[in-house]
């Protein structure tokens, strides 16, 4: 059951990625995605025996320029199960034990220890009114029910500016104003005004190695969103890309209560092929 499992988040990601490669090579035979580029990310994996573990991500960011406007499309995917053994205890909650080969030794039961089902989509429109600053708009979307988000959807505006942008890479940073609704499966929505902040950092080191940082937050009356994310990239080919990425996210006011030791931040390494498109 664990290895089907595995393979339905396997095929889901896959599917996922290659509907955005598809897409992107049929432009010649559809002009209205023509202009379109970006890329599509992919990554899993699995452990088996004394504990059980898989996970699986898959992301995609598009863009199309038109004259003063740029248009952002992206999306991610994570889905994560973990199982460990635990001792297993009595109704009295005294340890259980059986004999084997005439000595009492401890008796382990399976249980799942954490898992991760985090969807996100969203748009970006930009207007360069001048060559290095923007007004932009976002609207997303996301559901990350262990964390105990049902759904979060944001509509902000904003101005943004590249403090610099060539061959090597850029530095970029905006700041907005907006609505955020905050969904979540046990306790309190959390809904109103937010202030947002983003900062993007992109380094070509050489040819093969690109390093990227970025921020964001939503700074609100009732919860604090921030999220920190790094990642070096390693050439494969012209096309392709080895990728280590890191992320943590936390929220000030909103965690899992039906967890042993809720935490109000997560955090997760990841390993993916990156493919231009």
């Amino acid at each position: 059951m664990k290895r089907m499992t595995f393979t339905k988040q396997i095929s889901a990601a896959v599917v996922f990625s290659a509907l955005a490669v598809s897409t992107v090579q049929a432009q010649d035979d559809n002009a209205l995605i023509q202009g379109w580029s970006g890329t599509a990310t992919l990554g899993a994996n699995s452990i088996t025996g004394n504990t059980e573990a898989s996970n699986v991500n898959a992301g995609i960011r598009l863009g199309k320029t038109v004259d003063k406007w740029e248009h952002l499309v992206f999306g991610s995917y994570f889905k994560g199960d973990a199982t460990s053994l635990v001792e297993k205890e009595d109704a009295n909650g005294d340890p259980v034990t059986q004999t084997i080969n005439g000595q009492e030794v401890q008796v382990f039961v399976p249980v799942k220890s954490g898992n991760s089902d985090r969807l996100a989509l969203g748009y970006q429109p930009r207007y360069y009114w001048r060559p290095r600053t923007y007004f932009f708009g976002i609207i997303d979307y996301e559901k990350d029910k262990p964390a105990n988000v049902d759904l979060a959807a944001r509509q902000l505006i904003g101005v943004g500016h590249k403090f610099f942008s060539n061959a090597s890479g850029f530095l970029s940073a905006e700041a907005g104003l907006g609505n955020k609704t905050t969904e979540v499966v046990f306790g309190d929505d959390v809904s109103g005004g937010v202030a947002y902040f983003g900062a993007n950092y992109l380094n070509r080191i050489n040819d093969n190695v690109t390093l990227n940082a970025d921020f964001r937050a939503d700074f609100g009356g009732d919860n604090t969103y921030t999220e920190i994310g790094l990642g070096l990239a390693f050439k494969l080919s012209e096309r392709m890309a080895l990728k280590l990425s890191h992320q943590t996210r936390g929220n000030t006011d909103i965690t899992n209560p039906t967890l042993d030791s809720p935490s109000k931040s997560d955090s997760v390494t990841t390993v993916n092929l990156v493919v231009d498109i």
